[in-house]
């Protein structure tokens, strides 16, 4: 069994001075990420892998969470993953090495929330659930080699926003 983490990156500044990729979190979206850190850390299977968007508020909220987890190897930053639709985020996760166990994937949406749909009711995307900034879902997938992750194969295991972890940091 292979565990997946879906992160939506935090909250992203609207300032109009910084082009998409550019966008910083803001300090609510910096706020949020060890809320979800501590949520993570609870999980039965701790994250062995990060793969992340390169985008600015992406790869704040996955450095901060690497840290605050206190990750040891390097994030992957797959430029793929920046604004990618469910089916490049499902390619991306087939490549992961079969070595991990947990992944963490953070991105952006439609992208996230469909891919969480995707992997838990199949390729239809109707879950009805759009993730908020700093939303992550933890999934449970029966499978042994990454490359077998398929649409419908996937278990819901928990799903969290930082306004529902306020107690968490």
């Amino acid at each position: 069994m292979k565990h997946v983490t879906i992160l939506r990156h935090g909250q992203a500044s609207q300032d109009p001075r910084f082009e998409d990729f550019d966008r910083p979190l803001t300090g609510k979206g910096r706020k949020h990420v060890p809320r979800m850190a501590a949520f993570v850390a609870r999980t039965k299977t701790k994250p062995d892998w990060i793969v992340s968007s390169p985008a600015c508020r992406a790869k704040e909220t996955a450095e901060a969470l690497a840290s605050r987890l206190k990750f040891s190897r390097p994030i992957v930053w797959d430029e793929r993953a920046y604004l990618a639709p469910p089916t490049t985020l499902l390619e991306i996760l087939r490549e992961t090495p079969d070595v991990a166990e947990h992944l963490v994937i953070v991105g952006h949406n439609p992208g996230m929330s469909d891919l969480l749909a995707g992997l838990c009711t199949g390729g239809d995307f109707r879950l009805n659930l759009q993730m908020s900034t700093g939303a992550l879902a933890t999934l449970a997938a029966q499978i042994v080699h990454w490359r077998q992750l398929r649409w419908g194969c996937a278990e819901l295991l928990g799903y969290a926003a930082p306004r529902y972890l306020k107690g968490l940091a």
